[in-house]
């Protein structure tokens, strides 16, 4: 009986056995698993830190090298520049394959609008364009980036270059004049903006309009009984006309 026992006794040794083992395998692996997450996290800290250093250095390095700005942003200089009479080159235009696609201002293009690409006037900002050899001219609103053919200084929309008669041609020498900054304003205190069209008794103004966006909503009103309302700037009378 006794042998009886000790047996049960060794049988319940040998079952509990495995079971330490695993236990005591599992806590290791936990304790490797905690080790290696910590010396993960000091080489990252220490990366970091590298990284932070290695930035530092070179920022600094960067203003020791980096020539000083002109206090005037990039946008004035051009701004400066055309006001001067200074720009001139090609005119194109793109239409049917653009309409209603993306521009530059965030706006919808719109091939019947009076608008324009530059490369780099600011966007808002109003341009005269007149033909070198007919001297006809249009106004158009800077609202996307372009043209990106060589020679060339400006594309404009369809209905502007419809109207200087440069749609058949497709390209073309223009002057750009500048007349008013990004906020639709003209330049001179004594401008403003006006919609001309024919009447019965000869031409006829509506305005004046202080914005480029009043003075083309009213065109586009006009150009239902007048297609050649067309606007333009001119001086303020004393009496406001």
């Amino acid at each position: 009986m006794r042998y009886f026992w000790l047996l049960i006794v060794a049988f319940a040794l040998l079952q509990t056995e495995p079971l330490c083992v695993d236990a005591a395998y599992a806590r290791s692996a936990k304790v490797s698993q905690q080790k290696d997450k910590q010396q993960l996290a000091r080489k990252k800290r220490k990366s970091l830190a590298s990284y932070r250093a290695k930035k530092h250095e070179m920022r600094g390095r960067a203003s020791k090298e980096r020539p000083r700005r002109s206090a005037q942003r990039p946008d004035d200089h051009w701004i400066e520049h055309a006001k001067q009479g200074q720009l001139a080159g090609k005119a194109s235009w793109y239409g049917t394959g653009f309409h209603g696609g993306p521009t530059a201002s965030g706006l919808r293009y719109d091939m019947y609008s009076f608008t324009a690409a530059h490369r780099t006037l600011p966007i808002g900002t109003v341009v005269k364009v007149t033909r070198q050899d007919s001297g006809k001219s249009v106004m158009v609103c800077v609202t996307d980036r372009g043209p990106f053919v060589q020679g060339r200084i400006i594309d404009l929309s369809y209905a502007a270059a419809d109207q200087i008669g440069l749609r058949k041609k497709g390209v073309g020498d223009v002057n750009l004049e500048v007349v008013c900054n990004p906020d639709g304003r003209p330049l001179k205190e004594k401008q403003a903006f006006f919609v001309q069209y024919t009447a019965a008794k000869g031409k006829e103004k509506a305005g004046p309009y202080k914005d480029f966006a009043d003075a083309c909503a009213m065109q586009e009103a006009l150009r239902q009984a007048h297609p050649e309302a067309t606007v333009i700037l001119d001086q303020v009378s004393a009496n406001g006309r």
